[in-house]
């Protein structure tokens, strides 16, 4: 089972959340799809982008990157975790639900948001 991983920029979000799958459900490939990581030092000519978004942000950013990478890629569940940061969870859930729900080549995708407090 291929699941691709939307998850927040933080240090236990990139550093602990793959191996911690990885571990604990063997039998699936997860490939992180958000965020980035940006590489430490400048870059001439290249714009910075913060290490993770949130909310409506992290929302538009999953819809754009789910619907170029389902033009040639596919996967067997969308995993989206974000930290609320003191935001509403049902609300959020909507916005990611949203977000998936309008990428025409996500339809037949399962899907799961998990939301840490």
């Amino acid at each position: 089972m291929v699941v691709w991983l939307f998850a927040g920029g933080g240090e236990s979000e990139i550093e602990g959340l793959m191996p911690f799958f990885r571990k604990n459900f063997p039998l699936c490939h997860f490939e992180r799809r958000t965020p980035a990581r940006i590489k430490k030092g400048p870059k001439p000519g290249k714009k910075r982008y913060g290490p993770g978004l949130t909310g409506k942000g992290f929302a538009d950013q999953i819809k754009k990157i789910l619907a170029t990478a389902l033009l040639s890629e596919t996967c067997d569940l969308i995993l989206v975790l974000d930290d609320l940061d003191c935001k509403d969870a049902d609300k959020q859930r909507e916005i990611f639900s949203a977000a998936i729900d309008r990428v025409n080549r996500a339809s037949d995708i399962r899907w799961f948001v998990a939301l840490a407090t």
